[in-house]
């Protein structure tokens, strides 16, 4: 197996011959989370980062404040018309009419309380990931 010289980055493009993918940086559901955007075929593949579901921000690496600013890059790519189809990590794969409503929603309910309740289920999982393996630090 051929095995990269560095990480992919923001910005890096990805050439598979017939297309490029251009990595985004979307950082939120994780520190490294990604997307990798089609801009010829305006496809967006989305990993983690968004799908047709409820969006986790409570891994103990999972921040919120990152989540909403992703989010808002989301909805400039559908305002900028630069995204038409998404094929997420999980689910279904949706337009973009749906890409706005989920990180417009997202956005809205990343208040106090959901910052709280986010609080208790990261602490809650950062417990559960020490037990089940003692050398994860935090």
């Amino acid at each position: 197996p051929v095995r990269p010289t560095r990480l992919l980055q923001e910005g890096d493009v990805i050439s598979l011959g017939d297309r490029d993918l251009t990595v985004m940086h979307m950082p939120g559901h994780s520190r490294g989370s990604i997307c990798l955007h089609d801009k010829d075929r305006k496809i967006l593949f989305s990993g983690d980062v968004v799908y047709d579901g409820s969006m986790i921000d409570w891994l103990p690496y999972s921040k919120i404040t990152d989540y909403v600013a992703s989010c808002q890059r989301l909805m400039d790519l559908v305002d900028r018309g630069l995204v038409e189809k998404v094929l997420p990590g999980h689910f279904n794969i949706f337009g973009a009419e749906r890409l706005y409503r989920l990180a417009s929603n997202y956005i809205a309910q990343a208040g106090f309380c959901h910052k709280v309740s986010t609080c208790a289920m990261r602490s809650i999982a950062s417990i559960a990931l020490r037990i089940t393996n003692p050398r994860v630090s935090s």
